[in-house]
């Protein structure tokens, strides 16, 4: 049996996020990674059979607009979480991507499957 995976990779969000008093100041820009497996393999090519990316886009982002969030790891459990109720969709995998301010990192992230 077929399986169907739809990822969304680097989807750009602004978000309030950090438990440091300057990133409670202002927004940051933090990336977003989605795979969503699908219940059922679309037997038409109709959106109304899949999980469709401009809504999936404005769910994360209404995620990231509902509060402050201390850890990517909460923000990404929300997103996945959301993400995961659309109809249609069995399991999510959600990372967040954020450039650190305080660690000599390029990129800090959390992983989340749900």
């Amino acid at each position: 049996m077929a399986q169907i995976d739809i990822e969304i990779t680097a989807l750009r969000v602004p978000v309030s996020l950090g438990v440091h008093d300057f990133e409670r100041k202002a927004r940051q820009d933090v990336t977003v990674d989605l795979v969503l497996t699908l219940e059922d393999v679309p037997q038409t090519d109709s959106i109304s059979e899949t999980a469709h990316y401009d809504e999936v886009a404005d769910a994360v982002q209404a995620v990231a607009d509902l509060k402050h969030y201390d850890l990517i790891e909460t923000l990404a459990l929300a997103i996945a979480e959301r993400v995961k109720a659309f109809s249609g969709v069995t399991a999510v995998m959600a990372a967040v991507h954020k450039t650190p301010r305080t660690v000599a990192a390029d990129q800090l992230s959390a992983r989340v499957r749900v």
